[in-house]
């Protein structure tokens, strides 16, 4: 359900407006669930600070509605080192929110 994705591949080939690619998911919590029913969505980025180093970001909410309209107090945020470990672990914990959410 959520895939595997390097670090290069959220960095991107080309920048967008010079920033990494965001990747954007959601995963229906219920079976034959609607566009108004509740989803498990995400979001995976490249954090580009302009002093520091760089982290991926991993955050999920629950719910329907897009990222932007989204109650951001209710979004679960968690940082990762910007390499391929980092952007594994980021997938891992998402699976691992995502299983708690769904019957196995």
């Amino acid at each position: 359900m959520i895939p595997e994705l390097t670090f290069e591949y959220l960095l991107g080939a080309v920048p967008i407006w010079g920033k990494p690619n965001t990747y954007f998911g959601s995963v229906v919590l219920k079976e034959n669930g609607g566009v108004f029913d509740d989803q498990f969505r995400y979001r995976l980025t490249v954090i580009v600070p302009e002093e520091g180093d760089k982290e991926i970001s991993a955050i999920y909410y629950i719910g329907w509605q897009s990222y932007d309209n989204a109650d951001k107090e209710q979004m679960i945020e968690k940082r990762f080192q910007a390499d391929d470990d980092g952007a594994a672990a980021a997938c891992s914990w998402l699976r691992e929110e995502l299983a708690k959410y769904t019957k196995e």
